[in-house]
């Protein structure tokens, strides 16, 4: 066991107006299984880019080990995966690859293969056991993110075996299967939980529940104090206003007695301003740490027959190779159905002909009519987000309203979408599925890159809507909460 410091940390980056980091001080622990979640933006990469000292900020971090980030830098694509972990290890340790290799379910034969002929799931099981056989402490950041499902869960279970690292995901239930703490960057700082994240979730419900009741109370007693100031400081004005009264019955006003008493009356209300003052900075306080989740929308439209679409008999082939192989499916409107199975069994290939990107052998009974809202794998357009939203017939500010929610800067309003990163791309194209109005909403892992609160924000826009959904998404989470029904693939040379 050994503790990592950090004492009153701050950094902003140079093109940064405002800075990641203010005065962050932390202490934690290398034998927790940490997992780090909030909100895109917040400083989660940044943190480990901290700790690994790839970038320096103000303030003092102690730590007796030293850090290795996931991703790990590959030099040269050429190398064997053996070679590679000659930079990390030597010679007399790097058994312990091969070691980690085994418990990642990553074949030898793959050791000593060039790197850049490995799949993304490859690669990554490869870094990590290179990673997990060298002495550095393992900072994991979004080690799921070229992984299937089943790859997920094998990843979640082989970590939950060690025995400390700090692992930033957006997958609920990686986090949930190997975590024992979480540590959460939000607007008014970091707080750490000890639990896995249905534990910080619980923890943060009750919290949320318990900040409205008081703000509740607190708004109550601002509208009744703002009242009673009111009245007394009409009160007051009268009393005064009595002092230079004319006579009454040929009597003179006591203008000492009225003025004191208008005076006392004065001071009620210097009391009643001062407590509701008190209030309104006890409701700002509680604000400071409420992110208002603005509930997002799908427009789905009736279809005007209860089949949606069947296709018999579906081929594609790519020269002598099948991608998808004699498939039979169909689907009904309001149905939900995720596409399963591993990587490579064409289930982005099936999205694809239905949606009209590729050609396929066999039959499609699809309607002219049907109205398709389509999210790729990999999205791609050359223009501003202005010119998306107008090529699609979109709302503009609707949908930039949607990327904001999903941690768009509006710097990056202005940029031509090629110089946007694969993620941004990804975000402006589910953006843009969720401002259409369609029969059917065909979505191939539109989670990539969103944060949690945001695929919580999609989960429950989705369920709320009633829409025909189709789609592939790795997120164990979001699949069990939405499917209706699940349809798996087989490699192509197993399918009937």
């Amino acid at each position: 066991m050994s503790y990592i410091q950090l004492d009153h940390i701050a950094y902003t980056y140079p093109s940064g107006l405002a800075p990641v980091f203010e005065d962050l001080t932390l202490h934690l622990d290398t034998d927790w299984k940490l997992g780090i979640i909030g909100r895109n933006g917040m400083g989660k990469s940044t943190f480990f880019k901290l700790l690994a000292g790839e970038i320096a900020g103000e303030g003092r971090i102690s730590a007796e080990r030293c850090f290795l980030r996931f991703p790990l830098p590959i030099p040269d694509e050429t190398l064997s995966g053996y070679d590679f972990s000659a930079k990390y290890l030597d010679e007399s340790s790097q058994w312990k690859v091969l070691r980690e290799a085994h418990l990642l379910g990553l074949s030898e034969e793959l050791l000593f293969r060039p790197i850049g002929t490995l799949s993304g799931g490859e690669r990554t099981k490869l870094q990590l056991a290179v990673l997990f056989a060298s002495d550095g402490f393992p900072l994991l950041d979004e080690p799921t993110d070229h992984l299937d499902a089943a790859g997920r869960a094998a990843l979640a279970r082989y970590l939950a075996a060690k025995r400390g690292f700090f692992l930033v995901s957006h997958d609920r239930t990686v986090l949930d299967g190997c975590c024992d703490h979480i540590l959460c960057f939000e607007k008014t700082g970091a707080t750490v939980t000890r639990g896995n994240y249905s534990v910080w979730k619980e923890e943060r419900e009750k919290r949320e529940r318990a900040d409205s009741v008081k703000k509740e109370k607190l708004e109550k007693e601002r509208t009744r104090l703002q009242e009673a100031a009111r009245r007394i400081s009409e009160w007051a004005n009268a009393a005064e206003g009595e002092k230079f009264g004319t006579r009454n019955s040929g009597l003179r006003p006591d203008r000492g007695f009225v003025g004191a008493s208008a005076a006392r009356v004065m001071k009620r209300a210097v009391t009643t301003r001062d407590r509701t003052a008190r209030a309104e900075e006890g409701i700002a306080e509680l604000l400071k740490g409420y992110e208002e989740i603005e509930t997002l929308r799908l427009f789905p439209e009736p279809f005007f027959r209860a089949r949606l679409f069947s296709v018999s008999d579906l081929s594609v082939r790519y020269g002598e190779k099948y991608a998808l192989r004699q498939f039979d499916f169909s689907m009904n409107g309001g149905e939900r159905v995720a596409l399963i199975g591993g990587n490579g069994t064409g289930k982005s290939t099936f999205l694809k002909a239905l949606a009209g990107k590729l050609t396929a052998c066999g039959t499609i009974d699809l309607s002219p009519r049907l109205k398709i809202s389509y999210v790729p794998q990999i999205a791609l357009y050359e223009g501003t987000l202005a010119d998306y939203a107008a090529d699609y017939d979109i709302d503009e500010a609707y949908f930039k309203a949607i990327l904001a929610k999903f941690g768009f800067s509006r710097r990056d309003f202005s940029r031509d979408m090629r110089e946007m990163s694969e993620g941004q791309k990804k975000k402006a194209a589910l953006a843009r599925s969720l401002c259409e109005r369609a029969h059917l909403y065909i979505w191939d892992e539109p989670l990539n890159y969103l944060d949690i609160a945001s695929r919580e924000q999609v989960e429950k826009a989705v369920l709320s809507s009633g829409a025909s959904l189709l789609f592939v998404e790795h997120d164990a989470a979001f699949t069990t909460a939405v499917a209706t029904r699940t349809v798996e693939f087989l490699p192509p040379d197993r399918e009937s």
